[in-house]
């Protein structure tokens, strides 16, 4: 039974992509182990979830975020130190695959492929380089910094035996995806795509009477919230749609404050787990999927997972607009997509989803994902 290290830099609490893939290779005959790391270090050290081992690592409690150069630096320095001890622990007990989830992970990979001759894995579940011009996109140091980790990228996962990436175009006429990013910088890459597409969902329940726009997840770019803000503001009926925001981030403050000082009805939720979010989609009529575009990721082909976990829910989203995002809304029938810097074109998608006042249903779900990976996996030195 081969086995398979998985690295990923949050503490797995829950990380839904990471766990599925796993489960999915248990399921194919495989050994997993997740190695996360706890930076708040509030979570369980081992726990199982769905029959997949999860190992938590502690080095000191670490930020999330990098909103200045010094939290930046207590950031960079924490993950060196957790790819450290999980180096050092896979040394001691060598796998036959390490996969990497995300390129702040990908060294662990690189040292025991270099030592050990182990099979490495990157799974790029985004662009790890547009991270770093989140908080000041136009700031210079940091395109500089942006550039730099993007030269550093292309040069590891030259050296990977599998590339995972979480889109790719869809038609030759659509958008290009994170498998077309690495394919125009390392030829002969072997690339699969592996959409986070969701599990099936057995239940879906009614619209709620009230119209109610939804967004659930990592709250770390205000400009989205402000737009709708404003979009709401503008809502020609005497009574005004229901906002719900669940999650948790960078900006949650900004936006609890965007929130006080509004007079739009608002159910804010905190930090919620993965078997709450069903119980959220359920309150929604319109799953709200909308970035700013200024750091890129989503003109690269970033396909956020509320689309699919909404539309798995029976829920239209509305979606960015010229990019791969639009294109599968659009072609699946999963909802609308605007100009994220438009507020009057996010009112009318708003308008038109409300009028139609509909179920939508998800053609697509994480069954065809999973072959694809495991396919892919097959055909590994390792992994066979």
């Amino acid at each position: 039974m081969p086995s398979v290290a998985m690295i990923v830099s949050n503490p797995c609490d829950p990380d839904p992509r990471v766990e599925k893939e796993g489960l999915a290779l248990i399921d194919a005959g495989y050994d997993v182990t997740i190695h996360a790391f706890d930076r708040e270090e509030k979570r369980e050290l081992e726990t199982i979830v769905d029959n997949v081992k999860i190992l938590r690592h502690r080095i000191g409690k670490t930020p999330s975020g990098a909103p200045n150069i010094v939290i930046g630096a207590r950031v960079l320095f924490g993950l060196r130190r957790f790819r450290k001890k999980v180096i050092q622990n896979l040394q001691e007990n060598p796998p036959d695959i390490v996969h990497c989830h995300d390129a702040d992970t990908l060294s662990v990979g690189l040292s025991l492929k270099s030592k050990l001759g182990t099979d490495l894995v990157f799974d790029m579940h985004d662009l790890a380089h547009t991270w770093a011009k989140m908080e000041k996109p136009y700031s210079i140091i940091r395109r500089l910094v942006s550039t730099i980790i993007e030269r550093r990228l292309i040069r590891r996962i030259k050296k990977c035996d599998l590339i995972v990436t979480s889109s790719g175009a869809v038609s030759k006429s659509s958008h290009p995806g994170f498998r077309e990013w690495v394919r125009r910088r390392v030829t002969d890459s072997n690339v699969v795509v592996v959409e986070n597409r969701p599990l099936p969902s057995e239940k879906i329940v009614p619209l709620p009477e009230k119209f109610t726009i939804g967004y659930a997840g990592k709250i770390r770019e205000i400009t989205m919230f402000e737009n709708l803000f404003k979009a709401v503001d503008s809502w020609p009926y005497e009574e005004k749609p229901k906002i719900l925001i669940a999650g948790y981030g960078t900006a949650e403050k900004k936006v609890d404050f965007l929130i006080s000082n509004s007079g739009i009805e608002v159910e804010r939720i905190n930090q919620f787990s993965r078997l709450e979010l069903p119980s959220i989609i359920g309150k929604i009529s319109v799953m709200y999927a909308v970035y700013p575009t200024v750091r890129g990721n989503i003109l690269d082909g970033a396909l956020p997972t509320k689309m699919f976990d909404a539309a798995i829910h029976g829920r239209p989203s509305i979606v960015n607009s010229g990019c791969l995002m639009h294109d599968i809304a659009t072609a699946e029938n999963l909802g609308i997509s605007v100009d994220p810097t438009d507020v009057e074109s996010l009112l009318s998608a708003l308008l038109q989803i409300y009028e139609q006042h509909c179920l939508i249903k998800l053609q697509r779900d994480w069954t065809g994902e999973t072959n694809r990976l495991i396919q892919a996996y097959s055909e590994l030195g390792n992994g066979s």
